[in-house]
Parts: structure tokens; C-alpha cells; sequence
């Protein structure tokens, strides 16, 4: 679905800087799901088909009006998207049609679930979704009302193309494993929310404003990085496996957040990244391998950070915001392993002791 290499991502042969700066979600969600971008009657339909299905039911309401209060975002949307098996009419049914209309639901109504849980948290009531809207504005309705950013749509728009699909992760991975047992869409996704939950995956925009609110200012990142590489600290946002000069996505984020930051009334958290970034690139041909391997790139996570924190997003809801745009790819990811369906089954090596006898608990 996607091909992944340095400094490049491709979906479906389309180039992600061309999608993020012509494309709409809605129809980056359709080239997953299809294989190819719609016309302009398929969108419309699609669009359509998303609208029918933003609404949630009373079931999945109450679960998230018990959940809301202590829970996390991650925790609601796997537990929402595991529950909403009960009630989808096509439960258990893994034909192609059949898991095209469950994705379909479920990219609709994730948005819808997300903004219900962060207005809550807030003491606020939901705000339903508005037909007349599209899919990045409609969640930025619900979740702010009238009181969204201005760029809140374009970037989001942004954010989730960027996020959507990134081939064989863990959590692509664990939608598969499952899927590759015959286990059904719904428990498929919820594995994969299971494995984007992991800070090592899916929880660096978390960790990056920590970091950055410990610095403090730019004028203590140099010292802050110095000791940082004494004590083998772990730097949120940096290093990737895959990309080894630079990170295809992070450029639009970096350049949504430098973008954001010169209205943004709090700290200088901008000043303090890029700076901190450049501390890192100049001291990394200094550290040992390993060490340099593990903040080789500045990754996605380390500008959504901030972008999200600059639309008024905290930064606890980073990685659910991911999931808002990984969901099409999951289900892309779904449909194609249950289409051609064989059982993964990684081997092990065993390196315990051998050869031990049973003896009776007495004599133990």
C-alpha cells in the first residue's frame, strides 16, 4: 500500500508531498481503501458515505460518558472501536464489501468518538457532527466549535494524510497478525490501537513536549543536550528505522509549526526544537554509533508536537489524533491481508536451559 524508503513515502504510487498540499483526506482515505484517487462522483459518494456514518450510538455515548473522567484518549477509542463489533451489522463477515462499509463506518465515527471524549474531559457537552462539513472540519467543529484556530482544518487536513498509512509498523503489523487469524475487522483495529498505544510507536508527541518544557528556553539546549548525551537520555521525536537523512513528513510539520508559533502566547517552544534539533545534528558525528543510530532523523512526532499544541491540542491527544488518520490505512491493510488470506506465524529462537527433569514439590 505504501512504499517507505529515505527520505520517501509513497501511497499507492502517489507521492506524499503531492497529496498533503492538493489533497483532502477523504480522498487519500478512498485511495487507501480503493487503490486509486475517485473521480468526482466517486468522492462525492465517499463523502456521502462518511457523512451517513459520523454519528454515534446510544451504546457507545454511555460507554464514553463512563469512560471519559479517568481514562485516556487511546484507552476510549480502542475500547469504542472493540465495542462498536456489537452492534455493526456486518459482525464477523470478512468479505471484501462487507469490511469496505466497516471501514467506512469506522474512519467516519472515530472523529465523532475522539471530540465527544476530549469536550468531556473538559466539563463541555459533545457538539454532533454537521453534515454540511467535511471530515478535518466537522472534527474541528466538534471538538472547538466556534472557537477553533483558523488553520485548525488545513492543518489537520495535513496531518492526517500525512499520518495515514506508513507500511509495515507495529501496529500495521498487529492489525495483520490478527487479521491473519480470521479474527474480523474490529478486533484487527483494536490490536492495532493495542500497538500505536506504545510510546515507542505511537507516544512521542507526549514525550517531546515534556522535553521541551524541561529545557525550558533556547538558551539552555546546548547544556541540556551535553548532559543529555553523558547520562544516555532518550530524545522524544528523534531517530527513525527507515529513514536515515530525513523524514518525508516532518518537513510539513516543521513548517506548520514555525507557521503557528508567531501567534502562539506561551512559551517558545518552536525556538527551543529547532534549535535543539540542530544542537543534536552537530553533535551526533561525536557520539558513538549506537547513540547516533537512535537520533539519526528528527521524525514525525517531533513537529506534530507542537503543531498540535499551537491548535490548542494537549499534548496527551497526540497520538489519537495519529489514529484519526491511521484508521484507513489499518483498514486498507485489513481488507488486503484478509483478501489473500495466509496465517502469520514469526519463528523463535529458544535460548533457555534444556535437558531439566521434574522432581516432586517436596524435594524442590
Amino acid at each position: 500500500m505504501s512504499l517507505v524508503e529515505d527520505n520517501k513515502l509513497v501511497y499507492r504510487g502517489y507521492d506524499i508531498d503531492e497529496l498533503v498540499e492538493h489533497a483532502e483526506y477523504e480522498e487519500v482515505a478512498y485511495l487507501l481503501l480503493n487503490g486509486e484517487l475517485p473521480d468526482k462522483t466517486q468522492l462525492r459518494d465517499f463523502k456521502q458515505e462518511l457523512t451517513r456514518h459520523r454519528a454515534i450510538s446510544p451504546f457507545i455515548r454511555e460507554l464514553l460518558a463512563q469512560m471519559s473522567e479517568n481514562a485516556t484518549a487511546m484507552d476510549v477509542l480502542r475500547t469504542a472501536a472493540s465495542a462498536s463489533a456489537s452492534e455493526d451489522p456486518a459482525e464477523g463477515d470478512n468479505s471484501q464489501d462487507a469490511e469496505y462499509r466497516k471501514a467506512i463506518r469506522l474512519t467516519a465515527k472515530l472523529p465523532t468518538i475522539l471530540a465527544a471524549y476530549i469536550r468531556r474531559r473538559r466539563g463541555e457537552q459533545p457538539i454532533p457532527p454537521d453534515p454540511a462539513l467535511g471530515h478535518a472540519e466537522n472534527f474541528a467543529r466538534m471538538t472547538w466549535g466556534t472557537k477553533m484556530h483558523p488553520r485548525a482544518v488545513e492543518v489537520l487536513n495535513a496531518a492526517f494524510i500525512l499520518q495515514a498509512e506508513h507500511g509495515m509498523n507495529a501496529s500495521t503489523f498487529a492489525a495483520r497478525i490478527t487479521a491473519g487469524t480470521g479474527a474480523d475487522m474490529h478486533a484487527a483495529v483494536t490490536a492495532a490501537f493495542g500497538a500505536l498505544k506504545g510510546p515507542l510507536h505511537g507516544g512521542a508527541t507526549d514525550g517531546t513536549m515534556r522535553m521541551l518544557d524541561e529545557i525550558g528556553s533556547p538558551d539552555h539546549v546546548e547544556a541540556f543536550v551535553d548532559k543529555a548525551i553523558e547520562r544516555k537520555y532518550k530524545f522524544s521525536g528523534f531517530g527513525h528505522r527507515v529513514y536515515r537523512t530525513e523524514d518525508p513528513r516532518a518537513k510539513h510539520l516543521r513548517r506548520f509549526a514555525s507557521e503557528l508559533s508567531r501567534t502562539w502566547q506561551g512559551p517558545p517552544y518552536f525556538e527551543i526544537q529547532d534549535r535543539l534539533a540542530r544542537a543534536i545534528a552537530e553533535r551526533r558525528p561525536k557520539m558513538s554509533p549506537a547513540a547516533a543510530e537512535k537520533v539519526n532523523v528528527v521524525n514525525v512526532d517531533y513537529f506534530a508536537a507542537t503543531t498540535y499544541t499551537f491548535l490548542g491540542i494537549p499534548a496527551d491527544l497526540g497520538t489519537s489524533i495519529f489514529a484519526l488518520g491511521r484508521i484507513a490505512g489499518w483498514c486498507g491493510h485489513i481488507m488486503e491481508q484478509h483478501a489473500d488470506n495466509r496465517l502469520i506465524r514469526p519463528e523463535s529462537e529458544y535460548t533457555g536451559p534444556v535437558g531439566k527433569r521434574w522432581v516432586p514439590v517436596a524435594e524442590r
